[in-house]
Parts: C-alpha cells; sequence; structure tokens
C-alpha cells in the first residue's frame, strides 16, 4: 500500500509540474502567433515605426486582400487588410 502511494505521488508530482510548464510556456512565452488588437495595429502603423512592403495576398481563409508592413528594428511583419 506504501509503495503504491509513493509511486502516484512521485508520477502525479510530475504531472502536475509539467502542466504547470505546459501552461507557463503557453501564457506567457510563446506570443508570435497572438494578434493584436485593430486599435494597436493603427497606433503602431501611425507610429512610423512600420513600412509598407510591396508584399500583397489574398488569404484564402477569409478571401480578403492583406499588405504587409515591416518594423526594421524588430523584424516583427504585421498584416493589414485593405479595404
Amino acid at each position: 500500500m506504501g509503495a503504491i502511494v509513493g509511486i502516484i505521488l512521485i508520477y502525479g508530482l510530475q504531472l502536475v509540474v509539467f502542466l504547470l510548464l505546459l501552461w507557463l510556456s503557453w501564457r506567457f512565452f510563446d506570443r508570435r502567433y497572438r494578434r493584436k488588437d485593430e486599435d494597436a495595429v493603427q497606433r503602431d502603423l501611425l507610429s512610423g515605426k512600420f513600412t509598407p512592403t510591396p508584399e500583397i495576398f489574398v488569404d484564402p481563409r477569409d478571401g480578403c486582400k492583406y499588405q504587409v508592413y515591416y518594423n526594421k528594428e524588430t523584424g516583427e511583419r504585421e498584416y493589414v487588410r485593405i479595404k
């Protein structure tokens, strides 16, 4: 009985640590693919840090045209829908 409890504690602790690390990485570290809200994008574009590129493409998911803006300082790219 004591050995079973020990095994459950060891593997349970490992599972809890794994889930905690997974949640932390999702919550804080991987922000590459998170989209900004439209107001933040407009502020960034109007600040002059982003310059338009000649890249224009049609997104196959929604069928809208997008233009790519590039920030030379950070390498960040923004995709702005053309209306």
